[in-house]
C-alpha cells in the first residue's frame, strides 16, 4: 500500500514545490505595495530565489551525499514550510528575502531527492510513470495553483499566498510522514563517485547549456513581471492576470503531453527551433497588447503550450551526448535553467526601472532570437 500510495504524495509534494516557485510572480503587485518597495525591487525575490536554488542544489547533492533519501525528503519539506511562514509573516523586505533563501534551501533538496526515492522504491515497469508524475505535478502547480495564488492575493492579501503554500506543504509532509519507510538503508557510496573523466564534457553539451540559458531569460524578463505588464488589464470588473495565468498553466499542460508526439515524429531540432521562434514571438506580442486582455489571454494560453517544450529536446540531445554522465548533465541543466530565472527577472526589475515595461519586449525578443544561433550548431548532428 506505501508503494502505490507514494507516487501519489510525491506528485502532491512536487505541486508545493512548484507553486512555491511562482508564487511571487502573482502576487508581485501587491507585496510591492504593501512593503512599500518598487515592483523592480519586489521582482528581486524571483532572482534570488533563483540564484539560491541553482546553488543549493549540487551543494544539497554532496553535503547530504551519506543520508538516507527519505530523511533528507522530510528535511527539505520542514525547511520548505518553514521558509515560506517566514513569508508569509515577514513585517520587511528584508524579512521577506530571508524566507525565500529557506525555502529555496528546501525546494533545492526536494527534486533530486524525490526522483531518486521514486526511481528505487518503485518497481521497474512503473519507474517511468512515478517520474512523470513527479514533474507533472509541478506542471499542475502553474495550470492551477498559480492562478489560485493570484486570485487569493488580490481578493484576500499577499500573505496568504504563502500561506497556501505552507498548507501544501504541511498535508505533503504528512503523507510522506506516514509512508516513507524510516529504518532506511544509506545509498552506496559508490554512486555518489564522480569521476574526473565524466567531467570532461563535449563541447556541444555546454552550448545546450547556453541554449538553455538563453530560452529562460528570456522568458522570464517577461514572465516575473507579469502581474506588473498586466496590472491595469481587466476583463469586464474583473482583473484578467489570474485567468492568463490559468490560460498559461493549462496551456502548459497541453505542451508537455505534445512535446514528447512531437520530437519523437519532427525530431528535437525542428521542435526546439520552432518553440525557441514562437515564445519569442509571444513575449513580444504579451507586452504590446498588454492592454487588451482579449489578445492578453490567447497570448497567454498560446505563450503557456510552448513555454516548456524546450525541455524535452533539450535533454533528448543532453542524453544522447552525456553517456554515464547522463544524471550529472541533467542536473547541471536544472541548476542553469534557475541561473536563466534569476537573470532573467533581475534583468526585467532593470529594464522597467530604466525604461519602462514596453522595453522588456525589445530585450527578450533579442535575446530569443540569440538562442537560435547556438540551438543551430548543437542540434545539427544527431548524437
Amino acid at each position: 500500500m506505501r508503494v502505490r500510495l507514494l507516487p501519489q504524495a510525491l506528485t502532491l509534494s512536487a505541486f508545493a514545490i512548484g507553486l512555491d516557485t511562482f508564487v511571487v510572480i502573482g502576487a508581485l503587485h501587491e507585496m510591492a505595495k504593501d512593503l512599500a518597495v518598487s515592483p523592480a525591487t519586489a521582482g528581486r525575490l524571483v532572482s534570488i530565489s533563483a540564484f539560491c536554488y541553482a546553488a543549493f542544489a549540487p551543494f544539497n547533492a554532496w553535503w547530504f551525499r551519506s543520508w538516507p533519501p527519505q530523511r533528507v525528503l522530510l528535511l527539505s519539506l520542514v525547511c520548505f514550510i518553514a521558509g515560506n511562514g517566514l513569508s508569509a509573516l515577514s513585517p520587511t523586505f528584508n524579512v521577506l528575502i530571508a524566507g525565500r533563501v529557506v525555502s529555496a534551501y528546501g525546494a533545492a533538496m526536494f527534486t533530486p531527492t524525490a526522483t531518486t526515492l521514486a526511481a528505487q522504491r518503485m518497481p521497474s515497469g512503473r519507474k517511468g510513470v512515478a517520474l512523470a508524475l513527479i514533474f507533472g505535478g509541478m506542471t499542475m502547480s502553474q495550470a492551477l495553483g498559480v492562478p489560485l495564488t493570484t486570485w487569493i492575493s488580490h481578493a484576500l492579501n499577499w500573505r496568504w499566498a504563502f500561506y497556501c503554500v505552507v498548507f501544501f506543504g504541511l498535508v505533503a509532509l504528512a503523507l510522506l510522514f506516514i509512508l516513507l519507510e524510516h529504518r532506511a538503508s544509506r545509498p552506496d557510496p559508490t554512486t555518489l563517485c564522480v569521476t574526473q573523466k565524466s567531467r570532461r564534457f563535449p563541447p556541444a553539451i555546454w552550448g545546450l547549456f547556453c541554449v538553455t540559458l538563453l530560452v529562460v531569460t528570456s522568458e522570464f524578463i517577461v514572465y516575473a513581471y507579469i502581474s506588473v505588464i498586466l496590472a491595469n488589464t481587466r476583463l469586464g470588473d474583473m482583473p484578467v492576470l489570474p485567468l492568463v495565468l490559468m490560460a498559461y498553466g493549462i496551456g502548459s499542460v497541453i505542451g508537455n503531453i505534445a512535446t514528447g508526439l512531437l520530437t519523437d515524429r519532427c525530431g528535437p531540432a525542428s521542435v526546439l527551433s520552432s518553440v525557441i521562434v514562437l515564445q519569442t514571438a509571444g513575449l513580444i506580442a504579451l507586452v504590446l497588447l498588454r492592454e487588451s486582455a482579449v489578445a492578453a489571454l490567447a497570448i497567454g494560453a498560446g505563450w503557456g503550450i510552448v513555454s516548456y517544450m524546450y525541455l524535452v529536446p533539450i535533454q533528448h540531445r543532453l542524453l544522447g551526448l552525456a553517456g554515464a554522465a547522463s544524471q550529472q548533465v541533467l542536473a547541471l541543466n536544472s541548476s542553469v535553467i534557475y541561473i536563466g530565472i534569476g537573470v532573467g527577472s533581475g534583468m526585467g526589475g532593470v529594464i522597467i526601472s530604466q525604461s519602462g515595461v514596453s522595453m522588456l519586449a525589445l530585450i527578450a525578443g533579442v535575446i530569443g532570437i540569440l538562442a537560435l544561433i547556438p540551438t543551430g550548431v548543437v542540434m545539427r548532428k544527431p548524437p
